[in-house]
């Protein structure tokens, strides 16, 4: 039988397929392996939209992309019970009700804005690609609702603002 060129290279045994369920998010003190932090229950690659230049040009317009707009992402954790809770920790840093600025907002300090790896994993858990989130910071946290009727786990929901988002390459 010829080859028509429809395959698109897919017969190939060394292709492997990207899941949506093989992924890890990784956020130092936030979610990653560890004591003090949460497990990734949902999360998103990065979203990219350009902002466009307008030029007139004779008796047409021509468009050109200026600058990117990276798109907030969410990422939701399963809240586990814990003596410290990571995500409220992280929103201490520059507002704290209870403590002793009064509820006021403090200086974001350095370590506000975090770095994040997104983690596309194979059948076997190695990384086959990983994004670089950078200077993350939660632009919202819902630690979600309760209900008497419902059994489902409780999670924390955050979106997640970051600066610029890259492809790290192996």
């Amino acid at each position: 039988m010829a080859n028509m060129g429809l395959d698109f290279g897919l017969e190939r045994k060394s292709l492997c397929w990207k899941q949506k369920f093989r992924w890890e998010f990784s956020i130092p003190g936030i979610s990653q392996s560890g004591v003090n932090s949460l497990p990734p229950s949902k999360s998103a690659r990065p979203s990219i939209d350009f902002k466009e230049q307008e030029a007139q040009h004779l008796n047409e317009t021509i468009y050109y992309p200026v600058k990117p707009d990276w798109k907030p992402i969410t990422l939701v954790l399963y809240d586990l019970a814990k003596q410290y809770h990571p995500i409220f920790g992280w929103i201490q840093e520059i507002y704290n009700p209870g403590g002793n600025n009064n509820g006021e907002w403090d200086v974001p300090n350095e370590g506000f804005k975090k770095n994040g790896d997104l983690s596309m994993l194979s059948g076997c858990g190695d990384p086959i690609e990983i994004w670089r989130y950078e200077n993350l910071y939660p632009q919202s946290v819902d630690f979600g609702d309760l209900d008497y009727g419902d059994s489902e786990h409780v999670v924390c929901e955050l979106t997640l603002r970051y600066d610029r988002a890259y492809i790290i390459t192996q």
